[in-house]
C-alpha cells in the first residue's frame, strides 16, 4: 500500500497523532513510570477499538472480551516460561489459541441476538476464567509469574520501558490501519447494515451469521494480540485478566470514547486508564468516581469524548476519520 493510499484511508490527523506518539518519549516529563503508564493506556485503547468493531459497527455487545485478552496473555506466558523468547512465536501462538476459542464462541453466540449474544459471551468467558483460576498447571489463582523478557530477535530483548512503549505504539498503529481498512470495505458496510436492520440485511441475501462471526473473529484476534503483548510489559499473566469486570472496563472505554468511531474508543481507553491511575492514587473507591464520570457522559455526552469534534464544528462524529 502506497503512502498516499495509507494517508487517504487512515487520515492525516491520525498520522499526526501517531507521529506525536512516536516523539512523546523525548518529552522531559516522560519518566519510566509514565512510559509504562502510556503503554497501559495505549494497549487499553487498542482493545477498546477492537471491541468497537462489534458494539459500534455490528451492534453486538460482548461481555466476554476479557477471555480473549487473558488467553492471549497466557499464550505468551506459557511460551516464555518454557524458554521460548521469540515475540513472533508468542504472537503466532496467541493467534492460534485465541482463534480456536473465538471460533467456538462466535459460532454459538452469533446464532442468538441481543442480550442472548451478550450472555453467551459472558458464560463462555466465565468458563475460561474458572478453568485457569483452579488449574494448578497454569499457576491457579496466582497465574504465571516472573516471566523472562521477550526478544524481537536473538540478542535484542524488549527489556526497557522505551522499547515496550514503542512495541505498543506499533501494534496500535497496525491495528488501527487494519480496522480502518475493514470498516471502509464492503465487509464493513455490511456490518453497519446488520447493525441498523438485521432482518433487512438477511432479506437482501447476506449470510448474517457469517458476517457476525467474521466481525467476532477479527475483534477477538486483535484483542488476543493485545493480550499477548501484555506479559512483555508486566512479566506475568493471571486469571484476573479474564474477569467479567475487565470486559466491563472495555465496554466503558468504548462508551466514553464514542461508539462507531474507532478513534473514539482509543481516546476512551486512554482516558479511562489515566483516570483510574490518578484517582486510585488518592482514594480506594475510585470506581465510584469512574461510574459518576460514565453517568455524566451517557446523560450529557451521548456521542462520547469524540463528540467534541461536533461541538467544535468539525466533521460529524459518524465520519471515519
Amino acid at each position: 500500500m502506497s503512502s498516499r493510499a495509507t494517508a487517504r484511508i487512515v487520515g492525516w490527523p491520525a498520522l499526526v497523532v501517531f507521529a506525536v506518539l512516536a516523539l512523546l518519549p523525548a518529552a522531559p516529563f516522560m519518566s519510566r513510570y509514565y512510559l509504562l503508564l502510556a503503554f497501559d493506556a495505549l494497549l487499553f485503547g487498542a482493545i477498546a477499538m477492537s471491541l468497537d468493531l462489534l458494539i459500534g459497527y455490528t451492534g453486538l455487545v460482548s461481555f466476554g472480551h476479557a477471555a480473549f485478552y487473558g488467553l492471549g496473555a497466557y499464550a505468551t506466558a506459557v511460551l516464555l516460561e518454557r524458554g521460548v523468547h521469540s515475540l513472533w512465536l508468542c504472537l503466532a501462538f496467541a493467534v492460534l489459541v485465541v482463534g480456536l476459542y473465538a471460533l467456538v464462541v462466535s459460532y454459538f453466540a452469533t446464532a442468538r441476538r441481543g442480550i442472548y449474544f451478550a450472555l453467551l459471551t459472558l458464560v463462555f468467558a466465565e468458563v475460561v476464567y474458572t478453568f485457569f483460576r483452579y488449574t494448578q498447571t497454569f499457576g491457579g489463582s496466582d497465574g504465571i509469574q516472573g516471566l523472562p523478557e521477550a526478544w524481537l530477535w536473538p540478542g535484542v530483548a524488549i527489556d526497557t520501558p522505551l522499547r515496550k512503549y514503542y512495541l505498543v505504539v506499533v501494534y496500535l498503529g497496525l491495528a488501527y490501519l487494519a480496522c480502518r481498512v475493514l470498516v471502509a470495505s464492503h465487509f464493513g458496510r455490511v456490518l453497519v447494515a446488520i447493525r441498523e436492520n438485521e432482518d433487512r440485511a438477511r432479506f437482501l441475501g447476506y449470510n448474517v451469521q457469517r458476517y457476525k462471526m467474521g466481525a467476532c473473529m477479527i475483534s477477538a484476534l486483535l484483542t488476543g494480540l493485545a493480550g499477548a503483548i501484555y506479559p512483555v510489559r508486566s512479566a506475568f499473566a493471571t486469571p484476573d485478566l479474564m474477569l467479567w469486570t475487565e470486559s466491563g472496563e472495555f465496554i466503558i472505554s468504548v462508551m466514553i470514547g464514542g461508539l462507531g468511531t474507532l478513534t473514539g474508543p482509543i481516546i476512551g481507553g486512554v482516558f479511562f486508564t489515566l483516570l483510574r491511575d490518578k484517582v486510585s492514587s488518592f482514594v480506594d473507591w475510585y470506581f465510584i468516581v469512574i461510574g459518576l464520570v460514565l453517568v455524566f457522559i451517557v446523560l450529557f455526552m451521548p456521542r462520547g469524548l469524540f463528540g467534541f469534534r461536533h461541538l467544535l464544528g468539525l466533521r460529524s462524529w459518524r465520519t471515519t476519520a
